[in-house]
């Protein structure tokens, strides 16, 4: 083998195991189009509280701990694997509906998905693809609450430490814009050749989660009769919104990329007119309001710094299918 190509695939693998937080999990959401899936956002929700209570029952429990202290404690239980805690629980939980279910639907999924078409050293491929699970009536991937855990972390620690350098607006401009650099760096585009504005949701919305855990009017972490306590009315509908969906808030692709999702996802063009699809997306646009994180992505492509999703926006991609035939 070529000494460059050693190198690669070396790089490749290190990148693999160097981080506890890389998310390469890739996901398809048009792949689910018209198939049922039970909402779950219940046993999710369940999951989070109990997760984060049995930390605070046996690790912090009656210490003094002050409330940022015991956020660590409890950061740490929600993020330890490349593969994130609660993807893995979604994984192998019978309580949690999901597309794929089981081994044989898996093998399928990964035969048809949009990054089933392969590249020389496609790393994205090297990992297992991510299941759809519904929240709400909205349709995401289990990475997505990876990324609302870890990289929402990653944006309250930034937020602590500029704080009292910044005015509100400009801290929060700060916080979306260190996101996209993250997706345009190893933890997206320079990996997978992939570009998530729906990452960014989630990542800017798992920042307000841990926010209010120690911050606001009322905060997530409380004490009680001296011991810490996290409220049983923590509920994934206050975070989750139809940006986390990517067949509705569209990735931005490399062009190598490119030239392999864009077949695999003509084929998704007919059921753009099935009854499911129109009702979801009319669901969907009810839904939508502009988001900070969606406005800045807009400044950014305006100002050239990015490609302009909607480029790879399924309608996109169905109206030049027509007009190339």
């Amino acid at each position: 083998m070529p000494m460059k190509m050693t190198i690669i695939l070396l790089l490749a693998c290190a990148m693999l195991n160097f981080s506890p937080t890389i998310h390469a999990l890739e996901t398809d959401q048009f792949y689910t189009w018209g198939k049922p899936i039970e909402d779950s956002t219940e046993y999710l929700n369940a999951w989070v509280q109990l997760r984060i209570q049995s930390v605070l029952d046996t690790r912090v429990a009656d210490s003094p701990m002050d409330c940022e202290a015991v956020v660590k404690k409890v950061q740490a239980s929600l993020q330890n694997s490349l593969y994130h805690p609660m993807d893995l629980w979604i994984s192998s939980s019978k309580l949690v509906d999901r597309i794929p279910r089981g081994l044989e639907e898996s093998r399928e999924y990964r035969a048809r998905y949009l990054m089933t078409k392969l590249y020389r050293l496609d790393t994205a491929r090297l990992l297992e693809p991510s299941a759809t699970v519904e929240v709400n009536n909205i349709r995401i991937g289990a990475d997505k609450l990876a990324h609302f855990f870890s990289q929402g972390w990653w944006y309250y620690k930034k937020w602590k430490k500029n704080r009292d350098d910044y005015t509100q607006d400009e801290l929060q401009r700060f916080l979306v814009e260190y996101g996209i650099n993250l997706e345009l760096g190893a933890l997206g585009a320079k990996l997978t050749g992939v570009t998530s504005p729906g990452d960014l949701e989630a990542n800017y919305q798992g920042f307000l989660f841990y926010r209010q855990l120690c911050h606001g009017d009322e905060p997530l972490l409380y004490r009680q009769e001296g011991r810490w306590q996290f409220p049983d009315t923590f509920d994934f509908r206050d975070y989750v919104s139809p940006g986390w969906d990517e067949s509705w808030n569209p990735n931005i692709y490399h062009k190598r990329r490119w030239k392999k999702i864009r077949p695999a996802m003509l084929t998704y063009c007919p059921l753009l007119h099935s009854p499911w699809v129109k009702q979801q997306r009319k669901f969907y646009r009810e839904l939508e309001t502009q988001t900070l994180t969606a406005q800045i992505v807009k400044e950014w492509v305006a100002d050239g710094k990015l490609p302009d999703p909607q480029t790879f926006a399924i309608t996109t991609v169905c109206q030049d299918g027509q007009n190339q035939n």
